[in-house]
């Protein structure tokens, strides 16, 4: 079994995306520009809300000025309304405090802010995680692993026992980035494929097949 499991959580852990296409066509409103579909957001998280909503953003509202004042109206809305969709994906809160009660050591490492990153997963899954890291001030982004690797230390983990689990290529490079084998979670934002060719070292279509891959070990 490994011993160490990092997550990542939009679309691994939590379906977070209709919170997020709320918020962001809450300000293409906001500013009377077109909306976007669920389907469209997907395509457009993954990479942390500056990245968000530059892509929800037209042509037009691209200058700096602009997009640090769309990050701020995103930020303010999402924070108070990351939660009124979101939910965990079913048979994950139970895979998780089965791997809990066996040992196991579990983090979360996103890209998505850190301040609703730890209201979501201690409101979702209390007690369960280690450690929990979204994005803060200076620290690089997925796929660089910098902050994999202060995870990785200041758990003590053994790398040779590790997996990185995520829904995207992004988690997948990540992962690889840090020298530990990648599973994908194909039930995320992203196509199966996209995992495939990514090099995903596993594939699991639900929880129940993540579990297995955790406790099967290196």
């Amino acid at each position: 079994m490994y011993q160490t499991i990092v997550f990542d959580l939009d679309g691994t852990l939590l379906d977070t995306i209709g919170d997020l296409a709320a918020a962001g066509n809450e300000v293409c409103r906001g500013y009377g520009w077109p909306e976007h579909s669920v389907d469209e957001f997907k395509g457009m998280v993954g990479h942390g809300m500056a990245n968000l909503i530059s892509k929800f953003s037209p042509p037009e509202a691209q200058s700096e000025a602009q997009r640090a004042e769309t990050l701020r109206r995103f930020t303010a809305y999402y924070d108070a309304h990351c939660a009124d969709r979101t939910r965990p994906y079913p048979g994950i809160p139970e895979m998780l405090g089965r791997l809990s009660r066996d040992g196991a050591r579990m983090a979360v490492w996103s890209n998505k802010a850190d301040a609703p990153s730890q209201y979501l997963i201690g409101r979702f899954f209390p007690g369960i995680f280690a450690w929990v890291q979204g994005k803060r001030e200076g620290a690089p982004l997925k796929p660089d692993p910098t902050v994999l690797f202060q995870i990785l230390d200041a758990l003590g983990a053994d790398r040779s026992r590790t997996l990185f689990v995520g829904d995207s290529p992004t988690d997948i490079r990540a992962g690889h980035a840090a020298g530990l084998p990648a599973c994908g979670a194909s039930w995320g934002y992203r196509p199966r494929a996209s995992l495939e060719e990514a090099g995903a070292d596993f594939l699991a279509d639900t929880p129940e097949e993540l579990e297995a891959v955790i406790r099967r070990g290196p």
